[in-house]
């Protein structure tokens, strides 16, 4: 075992320089992927914005010849001659820079144009780049637009056609489809390492150049998810992270084409920016994991070397611990070992003392408790029962070797386990007592009462176990069963006595109140010419009477219902979850059967009959106010002529006389 802990020790040391050595690399590569991140971010921002500005200033180059060579041709037509489209003709070179010429007089209608329309041209006068030049007379790039006649995706480059005076005549037009390959707009060729690419969009916001041909002449999205985009189309240039129309985040930047009002946009996405820098930091951890490979056996070794002083500690204190030395013997300059050495000899000084001290303790305290006469118990911080006295033994009828937990458990009353076993739970926190009284099936088959005390015992801060004491008290138990049953009961009758009635009343009241649906029903009844017995007969005669009249009621009753003697020749019958009907049929059962008894003394015979007076609990009453209503019913029952049910606060009864 000591050679596993001076092990250990040498494992957690590699694994120590290990982590520490991995943590060192990681944090390398953390500085290395911020670092580089930031500076590959700069140095492509500068690249971006560079790109921009050369392709902006590239499309102004493209669009001024364009505007120049319309402005020359400009000068030298006439709209009105009638060989227009022959010298639109001569201008085959132009279809270099143009995909079509194009002169339309001042109405919008198709003057001229070159290669032919195939039906004769379309007329433009609603077109918004026409109404634009026919105001401004000035030339004009137009917004993209799908072609009437061709239905071809294309801008106009657009010169006014004017008269001596200025009058607008007018235009002269060439146009450049948006998705021909060798377009000066076609800017898809273009690409920035995979992924980067560029996009030009009009002031308005509408692609007339992109990689993908579905963004053609759709509009830009908005603000809220390209805020750098929206501030270009305001006249910003610059550059930042933005996200490109697929919404891939990517670094962007911005330059604007004035001659056209056009923004160029250059998109290089951060996956394509990343990947130099993740390639960097995959081969950094695999240079990281090969040096920690090579230096661990290496560590190992060394560590071995260092910690074999330790060993020689291992050993010693195994001897020690077998007997076969006292004290450790270190040849060692290591100051830490000596001091080691020296701190286990005095706390071996000092176990060997304790262990003697503790011998003669155990001693003294087994004879106390083997001595005592009173049943106790030990047990661990868990509960677990180690120790019963000879007296505990006697009383349970098991000894110490066959005790377990499930033997004791199974002589406990059935009724008794779960509330023995929450009361052990209990015990067992943090401050928790044990104080039970349970029934325990003795070996002869006999049931006892036993009481139970048990209390923590600490020491050092921590819970050291648990003593207990156990008392057979089952004649104290069943003495006070008695005395509480006396104390409740009436003695001639042994029905409730007013104390023990009173204590139900209120419970059964109590529980009615706080649920709506049990209903209680109380009757009090009255013999009617009790009176007569006594003074014709005697009270000895009396008491047989009122004998026979307990016994008659517990025959009427059910099991759950109550019958109390108040006093003389009043009684009282608490009905709980009794019906209205149901407490009406009881108590018209006993008058009956009380009628019924056929009472003998001295030759002469004596009738039987009672006044009965029913009350049913309501949310307004207490368990006075339901004993005044029951009784004033009884009283009623006996002003109406005796030997009858009257029901409380109602002018219904039972006239049975």
């Amino acid at each position: 075992m000591a050679r596993w802990v001076t092990l250990s020790l040498r494992l957690r040391l590699l694994l120590g320089i290990g982590l520490g050595w991995l943590v060192l690399v990681a944090a390398l590569l953390g500085y290395s992927h911020l670092s580089g991140g930031n500076l590959t971010r700069h140095e492509n921002l500068v690249h971006l914005e560079y790109e921009a500005q050369l392709v902006a200033d590239q499309l102004s180059r493209e669009l001024a010849e364009r505007q120049r060579v319309l402005a020359r041709l400009a000068d030298d037509i006439a709209i009105d001659d009638p060989e227009l489209a022959s010298q639109l003709q001569r201008q085959q070179p132009l279809l270099a820079l143009f995909d079509r010429l194009m002169v339309f007089d001042a109405e919008g209608r198709p003057v001229a144009d070159w290669p032919p329309f195939p039906e004769g041209g379309p007329e433009i006068n609603y077109r918004p780049y026409f109404k634009h030049v026919k105001a401004f007379r000035r030339p004009h790039v137009s917004e993209p637009y799908r072609g009437g006649e061709t239905g071809i995706d294309q801008v106009m480059v657009i010169h006014p056609l004017l008269g001596d005076g200025g009058e607008f005549l007018g235009i002269l037009g060439g146009n450049t489809r948006l998705r021909d390959g060798k377009a000066f707009l076609n800017l898809r060729g273009r690409r920035l390492g995979k992924a980067g690419h560029l996009m030009v969009a009009t002031a308005d916001g509408q692609v007339i150049s992109h990689p993908n041909d579905a963004w053609l002449t759709r509009w830009l999205p908005g603000p809220d998810t390209h805020p750098l985009v929206e501030q270009a189309l305001l006249g910003w240039e610059g550059s930042g992270e933005s996200n490109t129309l697929d919404g891939e985040p990517a670094l962007a930047a911005f330059r604007q084409v004035w001659p056209a009002s056009w923004v160029v946009a250059v998109y290089l996405p951060l996956a394509q920016l990343q990947a130099p820098v993740d390639r960097y930091a995959r081969e950094l951890r695999w240079v990281g994991t090969g040096s920690v490979v090579v230096m661990l056996p290496m560590l190992w070794w060394l560590l071995g070397l260092g910690l074999r002083p330790l060993y020689h500690l291992e050993r010693q204190i195994g001897r020690v611990g077998q007997g076969k030395a006292e004290r450790l013997e270190l040849n060692t300059g290591m100051v830490e070992l000596q001091q080691v050495a020296e701190a286990f000899n005095r706390v071996e000084e000092g176990r060997h003392e304790a262990m003697e001290s503790l011998v003669a303790r155990e001693a003294f305290l087994m004879s106390v408790l083997a001595s005592s006469p009173v049943g106790m118990f030990l047990t661990d911080p868990r509960g677990q029962v180690n120790y019963l006295n000879p007296a505990l033994t006697g009383l349970s009828g098991i000894s110490p070797e066959d005790y377990r937990p499930l033997a004791w458990l199974r002589r406990v009353h059935p009724e008794d386990r779960s509330l023995f076993l929450e009361g052990w739970r209990q015990a067992l926190l943090p401050s928790g007592t044990l104080i039970q009284l349970y029934r325990f099936r003795r070996p002869e088959g006999d049931w006892r009462w036993f009481e139970v005390h048990a209390s923590r015992v600490s020491g050092g801060g921590r819970v050291l176990g648990y003593v207990g004491l156990v008392q057979d008290i089952t004649d104290r138990h069943q003495r006070e069963q008695r005395q509480r049953w006396e104390a409740e009961h009436d003695p001639l009758t042994r029905c409730l006595n007013r104390r023990g009635f009173v204590r139900r009343l209120k419970a059964a009241c109590e529980l009615s109140r706080r649920k709506a649906d049990h209903t209680l029903a109380l009757v009090m009844l009255d013999l009617d010419h009790f009176k007569v017995v006594n003074d014709s007969a005697g009270h000895a005669v009396g008491d047989e009477l009122l004998q026979k009249v307990a016994a008659v009621l517990g025959d009427a009753m059910r099991d759950e219902d109550a019958v109390a003697r108040l006093g003389g020749d009043e009684f009282a019958m608490l009905l709980p979850g009794a019906s209205n009907e149901a407490a009406r049929e009881i108590a018209e059962r006993v008058r009956q059967r009380l009628v019924a008894i056929d009472f003998r003394h001295g030759g002469r015979r004596f009738p039987v009959s009672a006044s009965l007076g029913v009350a049913f609990f309501s949310e307004d009453d207490n368990d006075v106010s339901l004993v005044e209503r029951a009784d004033k019913a009884s009283y009623r029952a006996k002003q109406e002529g005796r030997n009858r049910v009257v029901m409380a606060d109602t002018s219904l009864s039972l006239d049975n006389g």
